[in-house]
């Protein structure tokens, strides 16, 4: 129902309303009227719009109301929970942070793209077109869904491209490959569980075999033959922050996949399932999962993500190395691979990746120094 009042030369009518997506009451009020009859018509007309709709359109709701709603209502209900994981991520580290407070209507084109910029400075451009794409498809959602929004200034947006000097691809060499497994090996003075060898294991594991920090922490001994040296990855860990953790399908169709040991991941495994049960027999608060995890926290529950690549910085910094992420180990163990000299097929269905396209897109610099020394072999052989 509206009311009216008038302030100063103009007139002004609000309007009370349940809102339809959270069931609270809310207003909507506009003014600048000539006179109560016009306010009058405009009222109406509101009216006649959120009786349809359930929501007033004008774009007052905050970034941060709006768009954690948002993902409740569209999202989380539709998307695999590692899918919506991620998107949680990027809304609540990216999005919120920089538009929060903002009013949805007080969002403009120019200062959206000036965010995308700062973001290409500090993300690749894979991470930007992500982040972007949330972003865009919750203000769409406000234009064509909720109607609280008349149009979506994040709409044909440019991301800067990719260049040579910004994509570089993180990984450890050998000798520092060699140099951080020492150093996750060595003890840590006060530590609370030093005769665990488990971060060691999880570590050489992922950087022996290419798999991804989900598909590692969701292992368990089940997926693990080691009487003929395979693993099989076929589920992944979702851990969002401050949330249950959820065992999810891999990422794609293509990741679901058998991969071989080499003899030494081989021997570490059985050392680590040896040990594991040594820890929960040494120490009292130490208790064995239920599900037969093959990494695992004190509380016998999966190891925190979060946790995992906290730890693996503090080794980089201990060991006097570049501070990067645990996917580094994925990018590490495909360039040593490549480096060997080993199919790019192979590597490619190893790392389970899409079509090999992707695995030369990735690794293009060591592929193009495989085909320079190819060539020169080449050379040689037809010159003899």
């Amino acid at each position: 129902m509206a009311s009216f009042r008038k302030r100063g030369k103009k007139w002004e009518y609000r309007i009370s309303f349940v809102d339809r997506r959270t069931g609270k009451s809310k207003e909507s009020s506009k003014g600048g009227f000539a006179t109560k009859k016009e306010a009058q018509l405009a009222a109406i007309e509101a009216e006649r719009q959120i009786h349809h709709y359930g929501f007033a359109e004008n774009g007052d709701e905050l970034i941060k109301d709006y768009v954690l709603e948002w993902l409740e209502t569209y999202k989380k209900p539709f998307l695999k929970p590692m899918t919506y994981s991620v998107q949680e991520r990027v809304v609540r580290l990216n999005i919120i942070p920089r538009w929060g407070n903002y009013r949805l209507k007080e969002i403009t084109r120019k200062e959206y793209q000036q965010w995308i910029n700062e973001l290409r400075e500090h993300y690749s451009e894979g991470t930007t077109r992500r982040i972007h794409s949330i972003m865009n498809t919750a203000l769409n959602d406000a234009v064509y869904e909720y109607n609280i929004l008349r149009e979506n200034p994040a709409q044909k947006i440019k991301i800067p491209k990719e260049t040579k000097q910004n994509k570089e691809l993180k990984f450890f060499s050998r000798e520092e490959l060699d140099k951080f497994l020492k150093e996750v090996k060595k003890p840590v003075k006060n530590a609370k569980y030093q005769h665990s060898i488990q971060y060691y294991v999880l570590f050489f594991l992922m950087s022996h075999t290419g798999i991804r920090i989900g598909e590692a922490l969701a292992l368990t001994w089940g997926d693990i033959d080691l009487d003929k040296k395979t693993l099989k990855v076929n589920k992944t860990l979702v851990y969002p922050l401050n949330s249950k953790p959820n065992i999810s399908t891999p990422k794609t169709k293509s990741s679901i996949r058998e991969i071989k040991l080499d003899d030494e991941t081989v021997y570490w495994l059985k050392k680590h399932k040896t040990n594991r049960k040594e820890v929960v027999l040494m120490y009292e608060n130490y208790k064995a999962p239920k599900n037969n995890i093959v990494f695992f926290q004190h509380e016998g529950r999966w190891l925190r993500t979060n946790v995992v690549r906290e730890y693996f910085k503090e080794v980089c910094k201990r060991a006097k190395l570049p501070v990067l992420s645990p996917h580094a180990l994925r990018h590490s163990h495909a360039v040593h691979l490549l480096e060997a000299e080993a199919n790019i097929k192979y590597v490619s269905e190893r790392l389970g990746h899409t079509s090999i396209k992707m695995t030369a897109d990735t690794y293009l610099h060591v592929t193009k120094k495989i085909e320079d020394d190819a060539l020169v072999r080449y050379q040689r052989y037809i010159n003899k």
